[in-house]
């Protein structure tokens, strides 16, 4: 009877020897899958990439030799998040967008997501947003759904600028040019035109600059929206794609993107995540 309780005790012993190895393993593999994905993450993140940007204000420009702006901020953020020790390079236009184009490992930072444009780059953003907007005053009664319902009241616009000929070209007569967008804002003020047209982050900086404010006025018509990304050569991997949006979409959430706007006085070039279904 000793005998058997003895054999079933070293049984006993074993299988939890064994469960205990077994365990072991287990905790190995897992540590060994981390350190793989760790190590996958890393190379993609130090992916050999030429970093690209333009002298562009307010978005990324020099100032006294140093390279500052909303745009430099948020992608050295998302470098900072993925370990990317890439050096930011500025181009001139036209050649950073033939080296994205047609080399290999480029990244060309702030560019305009278009149509055209869709197929030729890989994108990662928005980082930014330019809008044109109508703006009246906030007793404006009138409904304004399409831009032709605007077409009978008197627009600011800047001479021989963007938004002159926006609505020039769609046979727009109504239109009071003015040589600086800012006279635009203290005209409205005063009922001296029934509408401005102009991008917010200059209808903002204009309210700024003449202490007027924001409430007075309301966006009444919503233009044009051009949303602005990061863009990557076709070659570049999509895992590496993958890692520099979910570095940007966890600093958007957390705040960060907007706080770069706020230090930068810039919130009116600021995506607002919301619009983009509008």
């Amino acid at each position: 009877m000793k005998r058997i309780l003895l054999v079933k005790k070293t049984w006993i012993d074993n299988q939890f020897f064994i469960g205990e190895i077994m365990m072991i393993l287990k905790n190995i593999r897992n540590l060994i899958k981390l350190g793989l994905m760790a190590f996958t993450m890393n190379s993609f993140a130090n992916e050999e990439l030429t970093i690209m940007t333009e002298n562009w204000p307010p978005l990324n420009y020099i100032k006294q030799e140093k390279l500052i702006g909303p745009s430099i901020d948020i992608v050295k953020a998302i470098q900072k998040t993925i370990n990317n020790k890439s050096e930011i390079q500025v181009y001139p236009w036209k050649r950073a967008y033939e080296y994205t184009l047609e080399q290999d490992n480029r990244v060309l930072f702030s560019m305009i997501r278009s149509e055209k444009r869709e197929n030729l780059f890989k994108w990662v953003g928005p980082i930014a947003e330019k809008r044109y907007s109508l703006y009246a005053k906030t007793d404006f009664k009138h409904k304004i759904k399409t831009l032709e319902d605007a077409r009978d009241f008197l627009i600011g616009v800047q001479r021989e600028g963007f938004t002159e000929q926006y609505l020039k070209v769609r046979s727009f007569t109504k239109l009071k040019k003015l040589n600086y967008s800012t006279q635009s804002a203290r005209m409205l003020m005063k009922k001296r035109i029934d509408m401005l047209f102009d991008s917010h982050s200059t209808f903002l900086k204009t309210l700024t600059k003449y202490d007027m404010k924001e409430s007075d006025f309301k966006e009444v018509f919503r233009v044009k929206v051009k949303y602005l990304y990061i863009a990557f050569s076709k070659n570049v991997d999509d895992k590496t794609i993958l890692l520099w949006q979910n570095a940007y979409n966890q600093l958007y959430k957390n705040g960060e993107i907007k706080e770069i706007y706020e230090r930068h006085d810039s919130q009116g070039l600021y995506w607002q995540k919301s619009l983009l279904s509008d």
